[in-house]
């Protein structure tokens, strides 16, 4: 019983694994103390995608798509920053001017492929899903970036279950934890976290 626990345990997290990562948070060669930050921002991602069909119809729904992702990552991230221990204020919409040090959490897709579960399933490189992004935090009053992530995943190149299981909306949800767990690192480096 033990061994069919422990197979089926390993199973199911190499089904939730991908390839690729998401970086550590990287700060700006200046220090930052991100305790200091009262209220933390974080924007919609913007879409830096290549053109991906010259059908104008394919092109407007692709671009449509990797919209409606840029604001569901920014979501995610939002959300699982307000479960992390001692968070500050979250908000998704730009805050007036205030006394308040605000960090600004953005960024950009660079690659969305949703991939065809199918094809990941039957043939080994076909069909990949990938979700790459570049996550920025700024300091809002000047403007400076003050750290970065990169998000690089994509499927299983094997195929099989594993790679059919995965899709951009797991890569998203699985980055922005990290993203959260980095920032709230950065936020009190004395966490055993």
């Amino acid at each position: 019983m033990k061994h069919a626990l422990r197979i089926s345990t390993l199973i199911a997290a190499v089904m939730l694994s991908a390839c690729g990562s998401t970086s550590k948070l990287k700060s700006a060669a200046e220090v930052v103390n991100f305790a200091d930050y009262e209220l933390i921002y974080v924007a919609d991602f913007a879409d830096k995608t290549k053109r991906v069909s010259r059908d104008e119809t394919k092109e407007a729904a692709y671009r449509q798509t990797v919209k409606e992702a840029g604001s569901n990552f920014a979501d995610m991230i939002s959300t699982n920053i307000e479960k992390t221990d001692n968070a500050p204020a979250v908000v998704r919409a730009e805050p007036a001017a205030s006394d308040k040090k605000v960090l600004r959490v953005e960024g950009d897709i660079t690659v969305f492929k949703r991939g065809n579960a199918l094809a990941k399933m039957l043939l080994p490189l076909a069909g990949s899903t990938k979700f790459n992004a570049d996550v920025r935090f700024v300091d809002q009053q000047s403007s400076n970036t003050v750290g970065e992530i990169v998000v690089d995943k994509n499927s299983n190149p094997l195929g099989g279950a594993i790679a059919a299981s995965q899709s951009t909306t797991g890569f998203m949800s699985g980055a922005a934890k990290k993203v959260a767990s980095e920032l709230e690192k950065a936020r009190n480096p004395q966490s055993k976290k």
